[in-house]
């Protein structure tokens, strides 16, 4: 997985992977309709963008996962369960794969402030993008706990490509998506990983407008994050 990481500074014991092209062009569509398809009670409605809960839900006291089984869609067709397992990030979490996923859509100008996962999951995240590309953009906090104005650096996840965050990058970084409806040149200075991109259409459009002071537009994404939760309630199933 060497040829897929992403170098991040103070962080010599993890960091993110960035794999473009994941999933094909017929998978991403048929995840899309899949999501689509969800019957509205599925959906909960935040304030600046609206998600869903595949595996279960996680308790807010206790933290462990009131489990459910994931959807075929995830788990057979594709199998993106097993492809994840495959990439050997969650070798170390007591399933030794992801259990959860957390589905957001994020239309433009919408976004979430910078957070870290917090400790009911495995010290990593598989999060697999779909339908526009968006940049997420990393903090490292000051000595005082504070938040630099403005990120350290972003990483733009194209439509279909999966980034995983672990070890210390994972505890490090807090992330988030700022609630834009483009995105300025100022902020696309700040991508890393604009050499890793596999589309090669879309790398021009950056280095365009990095060069030419363009902004980017931004369209409706949908992102899948996949975690392993790793204190599970045997007793309690939701189905």
């Amino acid at each position: 997985m060497d040829a897929f990481r992403i170098a991040v500074p103070h962080c010599p014991d993890g960091g993110f992977l960035y794999i473009p092209e994941f999933v094909s062009s017929d998978e991403e569509a048929y995840l899309v309709r899949k999501i689509d398809e969800a019957p509205r009670p599925k959906w909960k409605q935040l304030a600046h963008r609206r998600l869903q809960y595949w595996g279960g839900q996680i308790a807010e006291r206790s933290g462990m996962l009131v489990p459910e089984t994931l959807p075929p869609f995830f788990t057979q067709f594709p199998p993106l369960v097993e492809r994840l397992r495959d990439t050997g990030v969650f070798s170390g979490s007591k399933h030794q794969q992801p259990n959860h996923c957390l589905v957001n859509e994020y239309e433009p100008g919408q976004g979430i402030m910078a957070h870290k996962d917090g400790p009911a999951y495995f010290p990593a995240v598989a999060t697999i993008s779909l339908c526009a590309p968006i940049l997420l953009d990393l903090y490292e906090p000051k000595v005082d706990g504070t938040l630099p104005p403005e990120p350290a650096f972003s990483i733009l996840q194209e439509p279909r490509s999966l980034l995983i965050t672990y070890g210390a990058a994972y505890t490090q970084y807090l992330h988030g998506i700022a609630e834009r409806d483009v995105d300025t040149p100022a902020d696309l200075a700040r991508v890393c990983n604009v050499d890793r991109l596999g589309d090669a259409a879309l790398r021009q459009v950056i280095e365009r407008a990095q060069a030419t002071s363009t902004s980017v537009p931004r369209a409706r994404r949908v992102s899948l994050t996949f975690r392993d939760v790793e204190r599970v309630a045997p007793s309690l199933r939701l189905r």
